[in-house]
């Protein structure tokens, strides 16, 4: 978590801010996903910058970020995208490039941010912060006998 906190730190130091009130615009998918990165690590993160966070919910897709981009109008700083979207933004240029350990502070044992954070990203513009999975449960007792196996 603190290595989260502090890539935060770094980005919000490395994105060009853009609304008038100084703050970072952080887009995400809302909800209970968001308050939990809010509580998590933007609160925090905004509390030691200084620098308050504008929370903006959307529902994926990289039309808005070609139309900000387009029109050079761009109010978005930071965005939670699916992999996919990584890679074909990064692709297109809708998202800056970054290498871990030029652009990262080391950890505070030292370790590089390359080996501390988790970089195995499908593209150079992503900092890996939510991992996920999907599991299935059943009721033993009202599935009968055709258990999954």
């Amino acid at each position: 978590m603190k290595n989260i906190i502090k890539a935060l730190l770094l980005l919000f130091f490395a994105v060009s801010v853009t609304t008038s009130s100084w703050a970072v615009v952080v887009v995400s998918w809302g909800g209970a996903y968001t308050e939990s990165q809010k509580l998590g690590y933007g609160d925090p993160a905004a509390k030691k910058l200084g620098i308050p966070i504008d929370w903006v919910d959307y529902s994926g897709g990289l039309s808005e970020v070609k139309a900000q981009k387009a029109a050079g109008a761009i109010t978005w700083d930071i965005i939670d995208v699916y992999a996919m979207d990584t890679i074909i933004g990064c692709d297109e240029g809708l998202f800056v490039e970054f290498d871990f350990d030029k652009d990262f502070p080391p950890a505070p044992d030292g370790t590089p941010a390359s080996q501390d954070m988790f970089t195995t990203m499908p593209s150079k513009c992503a900092v890996g912060n939510i991992l996920y999975s999907w599991t299935y449960a059943y009721h033993d007792e009202k599935i009968g006998s055709k258990k999954p196996k």
